[in-house]
């Protein structure tokens, strides 16, 4: 019997984009510079993986002087093994 990893999709919670949205937002905003005031979380979206990665990416915002985009790519790295986007069928 196989053992499966740690972070493949089966382990995975699904959950939508907005509720996703909300816990990267929260989390940036509990991480980010008070002194950033221009960079935010975009919305993330669905892609087909075949990897075992998670389903979802999300677009970075540009560099700043207060290290965001890099707060952003942690919460990803962080996240993308706890969820999986649901799909736009009634199936999901």
């Amino acid at each position: 019997m196989q053992k499966q990893r740690e972070g493949t999709s089966t382990e995975r919670k699904t959950i939508s984009a907005g509720e996703l949205y909300v816990v990267l937002d929260r989390e940036f905003r509990q991480r980010q510079s008070r002194k950033c005031t221009s960079c935010y979380i975009l919305l993330p979206y669905r892609v087909d993986q075949h990897d075992g990665s998670a389903n979802w990416e999300i677009i970075l915002p540009p560099e700043c002087a207060f290290g965001c985009s890099q707060i952003v790519e942690d919460l990803v790295e962080q996240y993308s093994l706890v969820y999986d986007l649901a799909g736009g069928s009634a199936d999901d």
